[in-house]
Formats: C-alpha cells, structure tokens, sequence
C-alpha cells in the first residue's frame, strides 16, 4: 500500500464541478485513516477499490451534515462482506471525533426509528468504537499518532497525524486559528479548506488571505486547498496566486479523487 491522500470530496454541502462533500483517504505505514465521511464517501471508496471494512479507524472532525452525510451508510457496509452477505467483524473500527460524538451517534442512529437497525447492528456486532478525544487527548493505531486541536467552527477539531517521518494536519472546517498553525507546524502536508473568497467570507471558514496566513505561519512541506464552495468554480488561480505570495511550499488545489503522492 502506497502512502498516499486520496482526496475523495473536496467541496462543500452545494456540489459544483468536480467537487461534493468532504472526505479524505489516508494511507500511511500500512493503515487506512478516513477523514470525514461525507456525501458518496463509502461509493468513492469503492470506485478507489477499497471496501469500507478495510478502514482502520475514521476521523469526524465536526458534525455538519457534508462531513458525516454517508456514516450511517458506512456503519451498515461494516457489517457486511465484499459480495453484501452478514459478516462479524473481528474487531470494530475506531470512531474518532470530538467531545458530543457519543451523543451525536445516538442521535443520528438510536433516535431515529428508521435508522434504529443500524444501531442494533452496531451493538450487536461491535461495529465501530466510539473514541471521544479533546484538547492534549492522543490516539494510536500502530505507528501512527493522532493529536488534536480545537479549531474556529462549532464542535470542530483538526487531527494531526504522525506516521514516522511523514506527518499530515487536516483542519476540518474553521476559520484561521493559532490551534492550527501550531498544530500544523513543520507538518509535511496540512490540507486546509478554503471554502469562500474573501469578498465574501461567510461563517467560521477561511478565505484564500487566511490561508496564505496560516500557510506562512505554520510552514508546511505542502498545502492541499480542499473544502472549496462552487464559488471558486474557475477561479482558482487567484487562490494559488495569494498563497504564494507569502507561501514558499507546495499548493495543491484538490479536486475529488485527487491521489496525492505522500513523498
């Protein structure tokens, strides 16, 4: 297995051009890392040639709907095999996501009458295991270290991962923050969102002048712009301009399924 970042959504909650969702696929030192499972997550999984019960743990990193839309799908596709018959797993997937994950599973699976068999999978095959993690709270699957910071965005963390010599930072959705320019420092790779221009910056997101900010600060080996709004549709040159004006690493806008070498 190549370490790699399969970028399998790069948007947001409105699809434009080549972009819906977010959801991206880490594989590093033999372990498979989902980060966020948004819209058509478990499909582009599949259409990448990776069953779901191949996933070692996932990571949420908020609880917005574009960010955890297909979990429930994903749940239900643990607890069957690669042809669709019944399988127990031999250990659940790790469940990963900031304080309220324990509630917002309940919420999403245990109160809802039409998705209460899949909760009733989950407790009767073990399917994933809730990890609620917070401020200083680290996570190990193998050689691989999870850190995590609070970000700009309601119930939002980034995660920073740690796999030898390769260390990747994925944001979430925030607005630019010190927690992640701290987190991400001397990071080898920090995908950040960018999802609005800054003529009009909306809610707790970033524009491309806050990214170029975090960029500089935080100094990355290289950047990788996801979480992008229609609005960039076309223009995304003007974004890769104002990074580089303070940024001297590497700029990747991504697009869905945009395989990323970790080299």
């Amino acid at each position: 297995m190549p370490d790699r970042l399969l970028m399998l959504g790069t948007g947001t909650l409105k699809p434009g051009p080549g972009r819906y969702g977010a959801g991206v696929l880490l594989e590093v030192r033999g372990r498979r890392l989902l980060l966020d499972c948004g819209p058509s997550a478990v499909q582009k999984l599949y259409n990448a040639g990776i069953d779901a019960t191949e996933l070692d743990a996932i990571f949420l990193s908020h609880f917005h709907v574009d960010h955890t839309s297909d979990l429930p799908d994903l749940i239900s596709s643990l607890a069957a095999d690669a042809r669709g018959y019944p399988r127990r797993p031999e250990s659940p997937v790790k469940l990963i996501g900031p304080p309220g994950l324990v509630r917002f599973l309940g919420a999403l699976l245990e109160s809802n009458p039409f998705y209460s068999y899949v909760a009733e999978w989950n407790r009767m095959l073990r399917l994933v295991e809730p990890v609620e993690v917070d401020e200083g709270s680290e996570v190990r699957l193998g050689e691989l270290v999870l850190r995590f910071a609070p970000v700009d965005h309601p119930n939002g963390f980034a995660v920073r991962v740690d796999a030898g010599n390769i260390s990747v930072v994925y944001s979430g959705d925030t607005a630019p923050t010190p927690s992640v320019v701290r987190l991400a420092a001397g990071s080898d790779f920090l995908v950040h969102e960018c999802t609005f221009p800054s003529e009009r910056l909306m809610g707790q997101h970033t524009s491309e002048q806050g990214l170029a900010e975090v960029a500089s600060r935080s100094s990355p080996r290289a950047l990788v712009v996801t979480h992008l709004s229609p609005a960039w549709s076309g223009r995304e040159h003007e974004l890769v301009d104002a990074v580089r004006a303070s940024f001297r690493g590497r700029v990747v806008v991504a697009r869905d399924m945009l395989e990323i070498p970790l080299t």
